[in-house]
């Protein structure tokens, strides 16, 4: 925000008819008025005049609103004889910071496209004109020429009109970033000049990428909007014709078209976050005056500020008279601006990112649709039985601007009530509470202590439901649930929340909001008062309390988290790392399939991939002893490609195959053992496909001696002598010996007797070891293929394999997703080793993991969301 204090008419600057879109916090009741942070608020005991006034806020005059009227001096007193206009304040807007950051971005975006596309040879600007060749040059200059006089004409008449209005601070702005869009275009094009030729210069669209003009132009009219829709169509097509006829002419490219807008735009939403945006929002004058229209008459002398709005929705509290009894109401008014409500963009841009299904918030509502949302969300919540603040009015001040006013209720929030207000009877009424939203289908989506009162007779109320669900999917009442029990533990100890939980509601009902107890899916200020909490785990304690209360709950977290921030950074960070060493090292080559040799390895490639799949269905199914479906299996394998995408290793793929194990009836310890078991017999076969390899691979040799297979003797007795080491120290250290029996002990007590149950049995013998043996002699094969269509050279099948499980082995260790960077770093090392040209072997594991890692991602997803919808996972 501005150094420059904010009133209490604050809120967001509109210009130009341009809102932004987001959301903000709204606060409703609550006893003494109250900062954000918890704080009392210094405004609570100033009071404002009817035209605005002036109050302190941290020691900081507020300034009156634009349209404050100073108070009556009395009937002696003398208006002045020349009076002074109000100053216009500024703001500065967390939209403007947002604009600003996305038009950087995308210009850094279009910049590394337009010399990344150059490099590659990409450079459309020779074969454009060689098609405009047919058009009149002629027709293309007048068309140049009256968008020139249309991009300077607009804003010219919008400056008029600005002056006209006596709105000159408006038209400085826009002259101040005119001149720095123009010194800004002039100097990339100064530069640019200096580098004929260069990547740089015909990157960006030649030795003038710049656009003057159209630079200008967007950075005026940013700053002095559009009076009339007409004026924004007829500059945006003249902008349009302008650029396309200069592409057209050969005179710049698109990017370079491109890249002046956005230069225009950057300048101007820069000055303005430097600067801060002329405030010709609705004032508190205003406000009121729309309340007077829905018959509560206010009393400006009463108003005070709860919340200046410097981050998302102002706040007042006023005595107000009601026409239709007379009777004087104290009333907490909610002014809505959208311009504000950017402010917490970025974080609900972040969390629609992270989280998928019903736990994402509502998509960014217009300021109407929200208004109409938190009406609707309060008269459910009234008729449902819940004490909450009635809604008196509802109303739209101007188009950027609405107003909610609710009945205050006098009464203290309950997170700042004394330890001994937590009764049996307060717990008992909590949870009664979220019983009657539940059963209505109505989801607070914020149900935390700071959102409850507590009166004086000891009624709840529940505040603050602007942002709730109604007709809500009971994940997302449990989840309100699970947040209520988190902050009731943080507040009163674990044991005493759980307990009167269970009393009140049951051990089965406690028990279905533990899948919903993750951290990720509370409100930011749980989720920082659990990170303050750390070192005594809230969440693990109520898990471990619920579950020695109710044995056969169901623990397993819901799925609701869509990506975490290590993971992007891992799978980004990973690929770009390596496939950039791939091209600058080995000389990365295109591969040429332009045979139908090579099309028929390619194909030979990809069903060795899709074998994987199967052979994977059946070691899980030659591993449990009920009877499972096949499609299905094979459907839970082709899913975790795309929990792989998400975890490291193998963790995606074992946690996907025991969540389906579940879903089909086994319990939750038997789940877990047959997928270990899974995995010993997958890695006894694992061992005997390496020395199986191991054995044949080394003999063959191609005649010339260009290519050999790979003689593996030494590696394989290397990686011998390492294991031994290894063995010894285990042995002689007794800390060591001590942890690696604290390790194996469960997998000899728990999984050794299943597989003793699996050998019994002719047929399940047979599907675990033959999917377990076929798994990694498909990925070889797949890799073998892939080398062959690479190379067009016949290489042996058993280097590959050897290759490939030296490669899975290494990359198991990498705590990447997938165990990107580590698998294709070993892999085009083994290949390299066997004698295969560098640019050829990282181009064959480049299709290798393309076809078993990447590729598959995508029905994986699709496999993923259809056996939830069949709640098979």
């Amino acid at each position: 925000m501005s150094s420059e204090a904010t009133p209490a008419g604050g809120g967001s600057a509109s210009r130009g008819g341009e809102p932004a879109s987001g959301s903000g916090k709204r606060k409703a009741g609550g006893g003494e008025p109250s900062s954000r942070s918890g704080e009392p608020a210094s405004e609570s005991g100033k009071r404002m005049p009817a035209g605005g006034g002036s109050a302190s806020r941290g020691g900081e005059p507020i300034a009156a609103s634009s349209e404050a009227t100073p108070r009556a001096a009395g009937p002696a007193a003398r208006p002045p004889d020349t009076p002074q206009p109000p100053r216009l304040r500024r703001v500065r807007l967390p939209a403007d910071r947002l604009r600003l950051a996305a038009a950087v971005a995308l210009a850094l975006l279009l910049a590394a496209i337009g010399i990344v596309g150059y490099r590659a040879g990409c450079d459309l600007r020779p074969e454009i004109a060689h098609r405009a060749a047919a058009i009149p040059r002629f027709l293309l200059s007048v068309v140049q020429v009256g968008a020139f006089l249309t991009v300077i004409g607009v804003p010219t008449l919008l400056a008029v009109e600005r002056l006209v209005k006596r709105e000159a601070e408006q038209v400085v702005d826009a002259v101040a970033a005119v001149a720095l869009s123009y010194l800004a275009a002039i100097g990339v094009n100064l530069v640019t000049s200096h580098y004929v030729g260069s990547e740089l210069s015909q990157g960006l669209g030649g030795p003038t990428p710049m656009q003057v003009h159209l630079a200008v132009g967007v950075a005026a009219v940013s700053i002095l909007g559009f009076s009339r829709s007409w004026m924004r169509s007829l500059f945006y097509s003249a902008a349009g014709l302008g650029g396309l006829a200069v592409v057209l002419l050969g005179d710049d490219s698109v990017t370079g078209v491109l890249l002046s807008i956005l230069l225009g735009r950057i300048v101007a939403v820069g000055w303005l976050c430097a600067r801060g945006a002329v405030d010709t929002r609705p004032g508190v004058r205003r406000v009121l005056e729309e309340l007077n229209r829905a018959g509560l008459r206010a009393h400006p002398g009463t108003l005070r500020v709860l919340d200046p709005g410097t981050e998302g929705t102002r706040r007042f509290r006023v005595s107000a008279e009601c026409a239709a009894n007379g009777h004087r109401e104290v009333l907490d008014l909610s002014v809505l601006d959208q311009g504000q409500r950017a402010a917490q963009l970025p974080s609900r841009l972040w969390q629609w990112i992270r989280l998928r299904g019903p736990a994402r918030r509502r998509s960014f509502l217009s300021l109407r649709r929200s208004v109409e949302s938190e009406v609707l969300m309060a008269m459910a919540v009234a008729a449902a039985g819940v004490r909450t603040p009635a809604l008196r009015a509802a109303r739209q001040v101007d188009q950027d601007t609405a107003l909610l006013a609710y009945d205050h209720v006098d009464a203290p929030r309950v997170r700042d009530l004394p330890h001994n207000a937590f009764t049996d009877r307060f717990h008992r009424e909590v949870w009664d509470l979220w019983q009657r939203l539940r059963s209505r289908q109505l989801a607070h989506r914020e149900l935390t202590l700071d959102h409850l009162l507590l009166d004086r007779n000891g009624r709840l109320w529940l505040t603050d439901v602007g942002y709730g669900a109604i007709t809500a999917e009971d994940v997302l009442c449990r989840l309100d649930g699970a947040e209520l029990l988190v902050c009731l533990a943080l507040r009163v100890g674990v044991d005493r929340a759980t307990e009167q939980a269970v009393a009140a509601l049951g051990p089965g009902t406690v028990a279905s909001l533990l899948p919903l107890m993750q951290p990720i899916l509370f409100t930011e200020e749980t989720a920082k008062a659990l990170k303050r909490e750390r070192a005594l785990d809230v969440v693990g304690t109520i898990r471990e309390r619920i579950i020695a209360l109710h044995p056969e709950a169901d623990v397993q977290p819901i799925m609701l988290e869509r990506v975490r921030p290590r993971t992007v950074l891992s799978v980004v960070g990973g690929a770009i790392a390596f496939y950039l060493l791939a091209t600058q090292l080995t000389g990365f080559q295109v591969p040429q399939l332009d045979t139908w040799q090579a099309w028929a390895w390619v194909g030979g490639a990809v069903l060795a991939s899709a074998t994987t799949y199967v052979a994977a269905a059946l070691n899980l199914i030659g591993c449990v002893k009920e009877r499972l479906p096949f499609r299905t299996a094979v459907g839970a394998q082709v899913a975790a490609a795309f929990a792989g995408l998400v975890a490291p290793g193998a963790v995606g793929g074992l946690a996907v195959n025991t969540r389906y194990l579940q879903r089909a009836g086994i319990p939750v310890a038997r789940a877990v053992t047959s997928v270990g078991v899974s995995q010993v017999i997958a890695f006894a076969c694992y061992l005997l496909l390496l020395l199986l390899f191991s054995a044949f691979a080394g003999s063959r040799q191609k005649e010339g001696g260009s290519l050999s297979a790979v003689t593996p003797s030494a590696t394989v007795t290397g990686v011998i002598v390492v294991l031994a080491v290894l063995c010894v120290l285990i042995a002689a250290v007794p800390r060591l010996r001590m942890m690696v029996m604290k390790r194996v002990r469960p997998l000899i007590t728990d999984v050794w007797p299943e597989v003793l149950q699996v050998a019994r049995s002719p047929r399940k013998l047979v599907q675990a070891v033959g999917g377990a043996l076929a798994l990694p002699l498909a990925a070889s094969v797949c890799l073998w293929a892939s080398v062959n269509a690479v190379s067009g050279s016949d290489v042996g099948l058993a280097a590959m394999g050897v290759a490939y499980l030296v490669a899975k082995a290494l990359g198991s260790l990498v705590p990447t997703p997938g165990g990107i960077g580590g698998i294709e770093a070993a892999l085009t090392a083994g290949l390299t080793a066997a004698g295969i040209p560098s640019a050829v072997a990282a181009t064959a594991v480049i299709v290798f993991r393309l076809l078993t890692w990447w590729l598959p991602v995508i029905p994986g997803w699709f496999a993923f969301t259809t056996l939830q919808r069949r709640g098979a996972l």
